[in-house]
């Protein structure tokens, strides 16, 4: 497998992914006609804007020359509970990990966690979160597996849902950065 930094124009495969990892993650979980009302289009101007901000950065990872899955970093935006908006006590965040659901437990979600995980670190962020949805068991598991301590949660409105998020945190990002 490949990890490399997204440019322009891989927008739409990361938009067409982003939902295809939406649907196989959520499916169960977010309400079925939200998720069918994703459109790609709405999701490649998304994109579009969240990459022109440069608020975030963008790694694709590819396997046999397609692009199987992404992870979006940044400086922290949502702080974990009980942590100061203005002095977070994790500065770096995941905004976003999505793999196509065809190459789930292949290792490729690791590879793009720890590349991101290393990618903050060389940012000056040792501290990193990110935010799962309490029902994702999978995405949970995944993360407590990768070291990821459980620091609270909050309530969030998707579609016509309000599903409880769960923040992980990294105190110490060495494990993953090796």
């Amino acid at each position: 497998m490949n990890i490399r930094k997204a440019i322009h124009s891989d927008i739409p495969s990361i938009a067409a992914l982003h939902i295809e990892g939406w649907k196989g993650a959520y499916g169960g979980i977010v309400d079925q006609s939200y998720l069918d009302t994703l459109n790609l289009d709405m999701r490649i101007k998304s994109w579009t804007e969240w990459m022109a901000s440069g608020e975030s950065e963008v790694f694709i990872g590819e396997k046999d020359g397609r692009m199987v899955g992404f992870v979006t970093i940044g400086r922290t935006k949502t702080a974990p509970p009980g942590s100061s908006p203005i002095r977070p006590s994790h500065s770096g965040e995941i905004y976003a990990l999505y793999l196509h659901p065809d190459v789930w437990r292949q290792g490729i979600g690791t590879a793009l966690l720890k590349h991101g995980m290393r990618e903050l670190k060389a940012r000056k962020h040792s501290t990193v979160c990110l935010w799962v949805l309490d029902a994702n068991v999978r995405g949970k598991a995944f993360y407590e597996k990768m070291g990821g301590q459980k620091l609270g949660g909050k309530m969030i409105e998707i579609g016509p849902s309000n599903l409880k998020e769960i923040c992980y945190g990294w105190r110490d990002t060495s494990a993953l950065c090796g």
